[in-house]
């Protein structure tokens, strides 16, 4: 028993010793623009991640706009550098700079060794709100995302994903939405998105604090927001025509009773092999508590009540699907599908599965100090006030949890659609 012991100790005094040396420190910029740093001397790495909140009324100028304009930004020349010779200096230093479209906003995700930092950090800002779009980048990019939305029809699985996304930022764009884009309509975007009130940095690994006031000062200290070019007549007329009918439609559905028997299904996806898959998404909703949303991520998984549904997390969507004989109805698994989620709503869980969750939450967070892209997640959260509390979690009721089980899988909030195979009902 002595070995078990003795790793038993080393595993509960890791955590501790690692948050001493990671422990928050923030500061912010004259412009706006918030950091985190989790200052770590074991590797001579550092990584960044910067992240820029969307604001809602962006969402519905154009659907795709989001993720084209991020698009562009990668295409682009930056700074001082021509997009050559940016993609050349990452490359010769071993920079790693991903960028990402989130629910949260757009982000950039950087890895680099720390004697490459002042340049890495300084390419960041570059690519971050240095960049130059034209309007020949942009024809290149959108035709590029029109083949990406064509080839969709080759995965017909993820193209019924991306139909029954929540979220209008993420939604697939139809081929006249990516049309209907110009270059106004990007710069706008730029100017009403790429602001530094809206941004949070957080960096992790070997530098210290002052070290890192002096590089985020020097690489994002000019970074301002721009004045907002006039939204063209045309564009407020597309965006009128895009919102209408969907807030049109939407007191209908809320309203709407349940079916009582089984409808067709609202989104239809075909597939040139026999399937029959049932897919349903529920979006997070915003003002779920943290602490209620962590533990339903554990607990709603692997709930048995699911068989043979399959249930897992995708960002804040929690996505169900189940699989059907090919030669059964789409309205039948549809329906199957939501019943099976609405059964675990009105049941609910019990205070064993509470304890459960806790415990198992609190194991693994004693891991996320092992992990720096765990703490940079974590620390981001924190910023934008989404951190989930231990003691929080350890005071969480069960009808606190089941009242967010309620609300998640509101049948409201779920969106369903069924992959079917090229002929039948």
């Amino acid at each position: 028993m002595r070995p078990l012991a003795a790793l038993a100790a080393i595993i509960l005094t890791l955590p501790g010793q690692a948050q001493t040396s990671i422990r928050p420190q923030a500061f912010s910029l004259p412009n706006g623009m918030r950091v985190v740093l989790l200052e770590d001397h074991e590797r001579p790495l550092v990584r960044a991640r910067l992240n820029v909140l969307l604001s809602r009324d962006l969402e519905t100028v154009h659907p795709g706009l989001a993720a084209l304009a991020l698009r562009v930004l990668g295409h682009s020349d930056a700074g001082a550098f021509s997009l050559d010779e940016f993609e050349q200096l990452l490359a010769g230093a071993g920079i790693e700079l991903v960028p990402a479209l989130r629910t949260d906003g757009l982000s950039w995700s950087l890895l680099a060794r720390s004697r490459d930092q002042d340049l890495a950090l300084g390419l960041l800002a570059d690519r971050a709100f240095r960049s130059v779009a034209t309007s020949l980048t942009l024809e290149t990019d959108r035709l590029a995302s029109w083949r990406e939305t064509e080839r969709l029809e080759a995965t017909p699985r993820a193209k019924l994903r991306l139909l029954l996304e929540p979220d209008p930022t993420l939604q697939i764009p139809t081929l006249d939405h990516l049309s209907a884009i110009n270059h106004p309509d990007l710069l706008a975007f730029y100017a009403r998105a790429l602001r530094p009130d809206r941004a949070v940095l957080v960096l992790q690994g070997d530098l210290g604090l002052e070290q890192a006031k002096r590089l985020v000062l020097l690489s994002f200290g000019t970074w301002t927001v721009q004045a907002q070019p006039p939204v063209p007549a045309t564009t407020e007329a597309a965006a009128q025509a895009t919102v209408q009918p969907a807030a049109a439609s939407a007191p209908a559905a809320a309203s709407a009773p349940a079916p009582a028997t089984p409808q067709a299904p609202r989104i239809l996806v075909r597939s040139p092999r026999p399937a029959l898959l049932a897919m349903a998404v529920a979006a997070q909703p915003e003002d779920l508590d943290p602490e209620s949303a962590a533990l339903l991520a554990l607990l709603l998984p692997g709930d048995p009540a699911l068989a043979p549904a399959q249930l897992r997390l995708e960002g804040l969507d929690l996505v169900g699907e189940l699989e059907a004989d090919p030669s059964g109805s789409a309205s039948s698994a549809e329906t199957s599908m939501v019943e099976r989620l609405q059964a675990i709503r009105q049941r609910g869980f019990t205070e064993t599965d509470l304890r459960r969750a806790q415990a198992a939450w609190s194991e693994s967070r004693a891991l996320i100090t092992l992990h720096p892209e765990a703490q940079v997640r974590e620390a981001l959260a924190e910023a934008r006030g989404r951190s989930v509390s231990p003691t929080r979690v350890n005071a969480l009721t069960l009808e606190t949890l089941n009242q967010g089980l309620r609300r998640w899988l509101d049948p409201a909030r779920i969106r369903t659609g069924v992959l079917a195979g090229p002929v039948g009902p």
